[in-house]
């Protein structure tokens, strides 16, 4: 790939070009469509004249600093910080005299648009709270919660704490409020703080707790991306409280994610009249708290601040990792696992609790989850691990092998079974290999050695 001081020499040759040559549209194709002769932004409303290659030098100049800053990668995706090197070049371009040579040029300019993009990286370096409502619990007793930088509050909790903080005006307050009490919503004059009252109704809507994540040092669509999907995690990771987290987190949604209450369908057979059913798509509010779930959540605090630890990575890049290899397998497995508890299709499913115990063992696969089992609950690779009688190499071959493997690779016969049982089995089994690899991780906190957790009798 070129080099900066490369795209920068191609760049100021396109900007003389696009000064002195008429555009030419280029030949419509089928589908005839507006074309307009391509620009650089300044940012501000203004454009420079550029060529499709002044362009594709400015994306190549920004995926060069995205590929060779490695701090990068994580905070931005590729067409933000695309459009960053546009706005910087853009504006150095704007203020250079072109007829300059270019021997006289091209290292000023590279250093003004290092500057002025190192500039705007800087202010994307704050910290932001994303927000949303959520079904988690019904009842107050379990809020507020934490999970790493998911923090799950009453409505009421997140209002006065917002209003402690100056972040919310006292007419917004006392407004809010008097809406989620149940009295009706008065008109309000047209302003900013208006605005804020009705994104945060928007945002919140009808849900009794509201969902805040923490990020640090993100664009604005990794913001929205990888704050909803830390909040989706939290979920999962509270799901681990149950044997069985599917029936836990059925329970549990962001209202970013709601869909139609109920689905229904219409069968017909050789009978005069249809066949119908229904059944409802999640559950309409949150699992109702009482003391024994309240007790068992704050017993398990501790897991939940290990997978916290992990989720901060994910949203707040910017700080220092101290087990950078450990956190990274807990990210994944809690990922994969999230993924397999809302996924409709049982062997899809069994697919990726199989990737979410495979995220555990550094990707070393069967062998390597059967020493993970033996090391954490002395389960033996030929003795029973369910109670009827099925042992532990017999069952994650099934999961891992013919589950995963063969429906991965597409030579798969029995897809078409019923994988219920296998299905369930799988869980179980992920959820075991993610709380013990926890346990142990947060008993041994500093090591980022991943074969510790197969450090076992078992051969």
């Amino acid at each position: 790939m070129a080099s900066k001081k490369d795209l920068i020499t191609t760049i100021l040759k396109e900007l003389r070009k696009a000064q002195i040559e008429k555009w030419t549209p280029p030949k419509p194709g089928p589908v005839k469509k507006l074309r307009f002769p391509p620009t650089l932004a300044l940012g501000n409303g203004e454009y420079l004249k550029a060529t499709e290659a002044l362009r594709n030098a400015v994306y190549d100049y920004a995926r060069l600093c995205w590929n060779n800053d490695p701090a990068i990668k994580p905070r931005f995706k590729i067409d933000e910080l695309a459009k960053l090197a546009e706005y910087a070049i853009a504006n150095v371009l704007a203020k250079t005299d072109s007829d300059r040579p270019d021997e006289d040029l091209v290292d000023e300019v590279e250093e003004e648009v290092r500057e002025r993009l190192n500039e705007d990286l800087l202010r994307h370096r704050q910290t932001i709270e994303l927000t949303v409502g959520c079904h988690l619990f019904e009842g107050d007793n379990a809020y507020p919660l934490r999970v790493g930088p998911v923090v799950f509050e009453t409505r009421e909790q997140w209002r006065k704490r917002l209003v402690a903080r100056n972040k919310l005006s006292r007419t917004s307050a006392r407004r809010l409020e008097a809406i989620w009490s149940g009295k009706p919503r008065r008109a309000r004059k047209a302003s900013a703080d208006s605005q804020t009252e009705y994104a945060i109704l928007q945002a919140i809507g009808e849900c009794p707790a509201a969902c805040t994540i923490e990020t640090d040092g993100l664009s604005s669509k990794n913001i929205e991306e990888k704050g909803l999907l830390a909040a989706r995690l939290a979920m999962s990771a509270i799901s681990l409280m149950w044997e069985r987290p599917s029936q836990g987190v059925q329970w549990m949604k962001l209202l970013y994610d709601r869909k139609l209450p109920n689905r229904h369908t219409v069968s017909f057979g050789e009978g005069k009249y249809p066949g119908s059913s229904s059944a409802k798509s999640e559950m309409p509010v949150g699992r109702w708290t009482d003391s024994e779930l309240v007790s068992n959540l704050t017993e398990n605090q501790w897991l939940l601040d290990q997978i916290g630890e992990a989720l901060l990575n994910y949203v707040q890049p910017g700080r220092p990792v101290d087990r950078p290899k450990v956190m990274n397998a807990i990210f994944m497995s809690l990922l994969w696992f999230h993924e397999a508890t809302r996924e409709p299709l049982d062997q899809i499913a069994t697919t990726k609790f199989a990737a979410s115990m495979d995220a555990l063992v550094g990707g070393k696969g069967e062998r390597a989850i059967v020493k993970l089992l033996g090391a954490q609950l002395d389960y033996k690779p030929d003795g029973p691990l369910f109670k009827d009688g099925r042992t532990t190499k017999s069952v994650i071959s099934k999961i891992y092998g013919k589950g995963r493997s063969r429906l991965i690779h597409g030579s798969s016969q029995d897809f078409a079974d019923d994988w219920t049982h296998i299905r369930s089995s799988a869980e179980v089994t992920a959820r075991l290999c993610l709380t013990t690899s926890c346990d142990w991780l947060y008993r041994n906190r500093n090591s980022d050695d991943l074969e510790g957790l197969q450090a076992s009798i078992y051969q």
